[in-house]
């Protein structure tokens, strides 16, 4: 895999990059977009056990108040979680908590786009813990997910090739 993609004016291509703690500041954001598929949707409901027909059953869910299937809402949220994990701050950080609201349902086919901006930074003097916002919104510009995450960036700056 090779992209580009400059975080915060910082240039990231051809390999997984981390930034550490003292590399970020408030303000400095990140965004990938991804359009869900029902096999995202198969997939996830196999991993997670979650098979409640309001994800798999489109004779169940047109009857529903969302007039069909539509996506488990932690999907998008794991999408924030890859931004944080290979892009801001990246490789080696740890997710330590979460908050979330779900405002608006996703449907197969929707493209959604998951943004992240740092905006807080404590430095813990051996290292830091950083809170992201974090929005999701799909093609139409509606916000689908709020949430701040809490992450410890990793104490020194990695690089890795092997993914």
């Amino acid at each position: 895999m090779v992209y580009i993609t400059i975080i915060g004016g910082i240039i990231m291509s051809g390999k997984y990059k981390s930034l550490t703690g003292d590399q970020l500041y408030v303000g400095m954001s990140a965004e990938k977009a991804m359009t869900i598929t029902d096999e995202d949707i198969s997939k996830f409901g196999d991993v997670s056990r979650d098979h409640n027909p309001m994800h798999f059953d489109e004779a169940f869910a047109k009857n529903t108040q969302f007039g069909g299937i539509i996506a488990h809402g932690l999907i998008s949220l794991a999408c924030c979680g890859s931004v944080m994990a290979e892009e801001l701050p990246g490789m080696g950080a740890v997710h330590l908590g979460q908050t979330a609201t779900f405002k608006a349902p996703v449907y197969p086919g929707d493209t959604i786009t998951c943004r992240c901006e740092v905006i807080d930074i404590k430095d813990k003097s051996k290292f830091y813990i950083i809170q992201i916002k974090e929005t999701v919104t799909n093609q139409n510009g509606v916000v689908v997910i709020e949430g701040v995450a809490t992450i410890m960036p990793p104490v020194t700056a990695v690089e890795y090739s092997a993914l």
